[in-house]
């Protein structure tokens, strides 16, 4: 589920981690302690929406999109309505500041049970806690079962990009084969940021696998041969997702640089539109 441009959506995403793998009989533990349902409005620094609904009341489950009725399908109506900035979900979730202090600051609004507003970290931290202590998986588990773990790298919103991705092309066979077919190359993505440097590989050549077809490192740490190494900063392989930067512009204006055959970047352009067609909130 992670949203690029929303660094809140990892700790929607942790949540839903949390739902799905936990047995049903503790999922309804976790629904009986709770016993309501949460509908977020997320804005992030650019001004861009995103939605939420956890619902802690009847199924356990998480929904997403970029509309609250979208978000809202096959959900109960909410107990309360949260409208809150991203980077404020995050500081929340962190212990770096209160519902209540942002509340009385005007920078969290609230609709319905308030009282579930002041129960947000708590619930935070204890899903938080749940997600530490989930047994390891399997290494004989499909590395395809949840991409956007592995792919996700905090402090770089392109991840995410690079995660749905994965998890589009993953989930959809004919979508998949058609872009392979069209696209036949491996690329490496370096993005530069807080961390320093960070690469994955698209391997987008025929015969790629669900579980294959997006990996962390480079190409030659994954035994692949890259047709071209893609270099630019992690914002702007994010606004190349978001369509505000082409990767011609982005060439001629020094943003990308390349090391091999540059005219591929144009290919990336049509998977990172196949990807955001598909739903995802690049």
């Amino acid at each position: 589920m992670p949203i690029a441009g929303f660094t809140s959506s990892a700790i929607i995403d942790q949540l839903t981690g949390v739902l799905t793998a936990l047995p049903a009989e503790s999922r309804k533990q976790e629904v009986n302690r709770t016993k309501a349902v949460y509908a977020f409005e997320v804005t992030n620094a650019q001004g861009a929406k995103h939605y939420f609904v956890v619902d802690l009341k009847q199924a356990g489950r998480v929904t997403d999109g970029a509309s609250e009725a979208d978000a809202a399908k096959g959900q109960p109506k909410p107990d309360i309505n949260i409208s809150i900035a991203d980077e404020t979900f995050v500081k929340i979730s962190e212990g770096k500041t209160t519902a209540a202090g942002e509340f009385m600051s005007g920078k969290v609004k609230i609709k319905g049970n308030m009282m579930l507003g002041m129960k947000l970290e708590p619930l935070l931290k204890r899903f938080k806690q749940l997600a530490e202590n989930l047994p390891a998986k399997s290494s004989e588990a499909p590395s395809s079962q949840s991409p956007s773990q592995e792919i996700a790298v905090k402090g770089y919103e392109g991840s995410l990009v690079i995660a749905q991705i994965a998890k589009v092309l993953g989930a959809d066979e004919a979508k998949r084969q058609a872009i392979l077919k069209s696209t036949n190359a491996v690329f490496q993505v370096d993005l530069s940021g807080p961390q320093g440097v960070k690469s994955w590989v698209l391997n987008l050549k025929p015969g790629a696998t669900a579980s294959d077809i997006v990996l962390p490192g480079t190409a030659a740490q994954n035994k692949k041969t890259a047709g071209v190494i893609l270099i630019l900063k992690d914002a702007d392989f994010v606004d190349l997702a978001s369509g505000k930067l082409t990767g011609q512009s982005a060439f001629m204006g020094g943003k990308l640089k390349s090391k091999g055959n540059i005219m591929l970047a144009l290919k990336l352009e049509s998977v990172l539109k196949a990807a955001k067609g598909a739903g995802a909130k690049l």
